[in-house]
């Protein structure tokens, strides 16, 4: 794994613009493919991971050596077979529709939910089975707000010339797959408007993006008698038994505002327009695997007016996707076989115990934290849990159904058998070998309630991590991201949560008042930069994820001084130097103006380019490796630098 310097912009000095000068080259080279919304390291990684998956899933089609491959095999090529798929229409959504259409009062509506959420169809609100908040030990069924067909809630009011476009294309795509499922061109015009109107009121409940990153908001736990109070008329107890949910004694609400008040929405909505909301949101859960009219029409609006794609990713690469997402521990077992052995595994959990250590320093040498909260946050750091590479244990498929003739229905047998999956958890003591992100992902997590952070096999590759490279590469490479996720134990929403997972407080008022105005100025940071054309990034919607960036990579920084800082430079370049090159790498990526303008909305990370320029003008190391003065462009006053951690 190599720095090429053809990927720079030398015509741009480091302290002006680093990002430019680090990536310059790349960008302008690597314009982003027609079916990409953004073309960055990541994408490419994450190309190369599907590239093996592919050849792993043609082989397991064409001559399977045991029953989990012939499950992955038949599955892909249930999804290549676009004949089988015209041919079977959408055979494997009429019983649900039929249900739909026998709709004819408001009661009905209600009766019906149970059936349709079993399928995966959550409409109005949704569940989930996940590890409890207050016992680590125990999982907890949420009931969690869902059901919109635009990406967030804001996009349902916000102002101006491009929101208002956006909520007149989705008018349109939804009368689009009305009309596809034999609507008159104008009922389902007129139902589609209306559809939006219902859907505006559902969004009125819901919280914001940057509430829900607030657990105090979202973490409501209900035993049955308080949930049958908030919302009498959905009588959620016989909810819960319906769905194979009858041995709760609690669950949590994230939003108990939607849960009150979601009965009174629908039933102030007219049963034509309830009916198409419905068949939209049937057809708009499984349009990927129905025939091209309906895949056609999903990609317009979502892959290209909300993704920014300009045509769809090869056939191959949705299929994969889709396996991904519905057996995807099946895929990453195979991944792995095939791309992690244990030497690039043992040289991962060197790198984590070397950043741990690093956070241990930080915690014992923060002088805004009394001694009272640095006890029990070393605590914390010394609970955290490492899982690298693949679950010790593998998930078994036994049970699932999977024909090789019908892509449809197996994507509606995975999602049954998921929830199925979850339902039975719910009489199980927690499983602490399970993951909750296929292995051949390119991804990382943090997880505050089991106190512990994954890094799946898919994301230490290059160029986020080589076996075989130095130190100063993988320090800011997958050494930023290892820092990252540990950081997120300690950012405004993990530190909430103690060493054992439980949601409480243990943090002295004086530190967390403390915690709080170093995070304030972060926001404020992040408030003055611009997304795209006048959309600025949301500072408190993204705060977390900028704590663990700017954490991350002063972490990770540390700890490679301190463990090969002295190395010999490499092409004329020091170790720190080098450090900062690989980490404005991983971050390199061209992104088209409608998906920057989507994720500037949703996403609760900053742009990737403020990903790197955002952390490092508050960084002293990284002033000191270009030898940059006070006022080095990229750098902030000195009195206006922020440190955390």
């Amino acid at each position: 794994m190599t720095l090429s310097p053809a990927d720079r912009d030398h015509s741009v000095h480091p302290g002006v613009d680093f990002y430019r000068y680090a990536n310059g080259g790349w960008i302008d080279a690597n314009p982003i493919p027609s079916g990409y919304g953004a073309w960055g390291a990541i994408e490419e990684l994450d190309r190369r991971n599907d590239l093996t998956v592919r050849r792993l899933l043609e082989q397991a089609a064409a001559q399977p050596d045991n029953d989990l491959d012939r499950m992955l095999g038949d599955y892909f090529a249930s999804g290549m077979d676009t004949a089988a798929i015209e041919e079977a229409g959408i055979s494997a959504i009429e019983p649900s529709l039929r249900l739909i259409d026998g709709i004819a009062t408001h009661a009905d509506v209600w009766a019906l939910l149970p059936e349709f959420q079993r399928n995966g169809f959550m409409v109005f609100f949704g569940w989930a089975v996940t590890v409890d908040h207050d016992d680590a030990s125990s999982y907890l069924l949420w009931l969690a707000q869902t059901g919109l067909g635009l990406p967030d809630r804001d996009a349902y009011f916000s102002a101006g010339e491009a929101p208002e476009q956006l909520r007149a294309a989705y008018v349109e795509h939804v009368a689009r797959q009305l009309r596809n499922l034999g609507t008159d061109a104008d009922e389902a015009a007129e139902l589609a408007t209306h559809v939006l109107e219902f859907e505006t009121r559902m969004a009125d409940l819901h919280l914001r993006g940057e509430e829900r990153r607030d657990p105090s908001n979202t973490l409501n736990r209900h035993d049955l008698d308080a949930l049958q109070a908030l919302a009498p008329a959905l009588q959620l107890p016989a909810f819960l038994s319906a769905i194979g949910a009858g041995s709760v004694t609690t669950v949590n609400v994230q939003n108990p505002r939607l849960i009150a008040g979601i009965h009174g929405v629908v039933a102030a909505t007219d049963i034509a327009t309830i009916r198409a909301y419905l068949r939209f949101q049937v057809v708009h859960s499984l349009a990927s695997a129905l025939p091209a009219a309906f895949e056609d029409a999903n990609f317009e609006f979502y892959g290209r007016r909300v993704g920014g794609q300009q045509e769809p990713h090869e056939r191959a690469k949705r299929i994969i996707g889709a396996i991904g997402g519905d057996m995807g521990e099946a895929v990453g077992q195979r991944f792995v076989e095939a791309t992690f052995p244990p030497t690039a595994k043992e040289r991962a959990l060197v790198m984590v115990q070397a950043i741990v250590d690093e956070m241990r320093r930080s915690l014992e040498t923060r002088t805004w934290m009394s001694d009272e909260t640095r006890a029990r946050g070393l605590t914390k750091l010394d609970a955290i849990g490492v899982k690298i590479g693949y679950p010790d244990v593998w998930r078994d498929w036994s049970g699932l159904q999977i024909d090789r003739t019908h892509y449809a229905q197996n994507r509606l047998n995975a999602e049954r058998f998921e929830l199925d999956r979850q339902l039975s958890l719910l009489t199980q003591p927690v499983d602490p070998t399970e993951w909750e992100m296929p292995p051949h992902v390119v991804n990382a997590y943090y997880h505050p309630i089991r106190n512990e952070i994954v890094f799946p096999a898919g994301i230490l590759q290059p160029p986020m991590f080589d076996a075989e490279a130095d130190d100063a590469v993988n320090f800011g490479g997958i050494g930023t991201v290892i820092a990252h996720e540990i950081t997120h134990g300690f950012d405004d929403s993990g530190r909430r949560f103690d060493a054992d997972g439980a949601f409480r407080d243990w943090w002295t008022p004086d530190d967390e008042a403390r915690f709080a105005a170093l995070t304030e100025r972060l926001v404020a940071q992040y408030d003055e930069y611009v997304a795209i054309d006048e959309v600025h990034v949301n500072g408190r919607l993204t705060l977390g994820e900028n704590i663990a960036d700017l954490g991350g990579i002063a972490l990770a920084a540390r700890a490679l001084e301190r463990v090969s800082g002295d190395a010999p430079p490499v092409d004329g370049m020091t170790p720190l130097q080098r450090f900062y090159l690989a980490n404005a790498s991983i971050w390199r990526a061209n992104t088209s103006d409608e998906l920057a303008r989507t994720l500037a909305q949703v996403d609760t990370h900053s742009p990737r380019h403020l990903r790197v320029l955002g952390p490092m003008s508050n960084q002293l190391s990284f002033q000191r490796a270009f030898d940059l003065a006070d006022d080095a462009p990229m750098m902030r006053p000195p009195e206006e630098r922020i440190e955390i951690w």
